[in-house]
């Protein structure tokens, strides 16, 4: 039995019972999950400054998280906040929102646009892109163009946005529309279980960022646990607490860690 954590990286509960919901029918029935956001913070991540605010407490809740016995944490956030950073100081797996659904999206077409919510967020997904190497297969990358507070009070606008972007998305060339932002992604799930879509829209793969992320944690549980297969340690992921661990402390406790 794996006992994982869905970490909203945000300083509100708004999200965390929508997302329960889309992943509860999903998990296997080994899987046991919790989900919670942080503390305090930003509500949303569209600036880089509101998004360093948060990953520090982002990171901390993932340390917590080990201590406490959960088997991976996703961070729920297409912007992947704290992810690199976690995955250095702890061994359980941990994930972001895009990177393993694009990575499923490379599988199931070959050509994928990705969604999100506000123009701010096109630039900054087209960095996450480039800085793993994943844009060769991203025709084009879509907002919503609604902020998050939006979608959760207008989710049939949301909805209907999402439609358009991915019909011509389609016209486009694209055989995979990627729901990347996890809060657009949300308030669209329950059509695409209903199969109620266009008949265009009916031949493509609709992926859900949430669905994506923590089946892939799922996976990556199985392969530390059942394997022996984790991240590296050679230089990429290199564990602060073994190659500097009285830095580490040091560091941690100037920052009242």
């Amino acid at each position: 039995m794996s006992k994982l954590l869905v970490l909203n990286p945000f300083g509100t509960d708004r999200y965390d019972e929508v997302i329960k919901e889309i992943l509860e029918p999903v998990k296997r029935s080994d899987t046991e999950f919790d989900i919670t956001h942080l503390k305090r913070g930003p509500e949303y991540f569209d600036f880089w400054y509101f998004r360093q605010l948060a990953e520090v407490d982002v990171i901390e809740e993932v340390i917590k998280a080990e201590q406490n016995g959960y088997d991976g944490v996703y961070i729920a956030c297409s912007y992947e906040p704290g992810v690199k950073e976690a995955r250095e100081v702890v061994d359980i797996p941990v994930v972001g929102a895009t990177v393993p659904t694009v990575l499923i999206a490379c599988q199931l077409g070959h050509r994928f646009s990705y969604f999100t919510d506000s123009e701010l967020a096109v630039t900054n997904t087209w960095d996450l892109l480039r800085r793993y190497g994943l844009e060769t297969r991203c025709l084009s990358v879509k907002s919503v163009g609604l902020w998050l507070d939006e979608i959760v009070k207008k989710p049939e606008e949301n909805r209907e946005r999402i439609i358009n972007l991915a019909k011509k998305a389609v016209q486009e060339g694209a055989d995979v529309i990627i729901l990347g932002c996890t809060i657009v992604a949300a308030y669209l799930t329950d059509i695409i279980k209903t199969k109620m879509l266009p008949p265009e829209l009916t031949k493509i793969a609709i992926l859900d960022s949430n669905i994506c992320a923590f089946k892939t944690l799922e996976l990556l549980v199985d392969l530390r646990v059942k394997a022996g297969i984790s991240v590296s340690r050679k230089a990429y992921y290199a564990k602060p607490q073994e190659l500097k661990p009285k830095d580490f402390i040091r560091f941690r406790k100037e920052y009242g860690l």
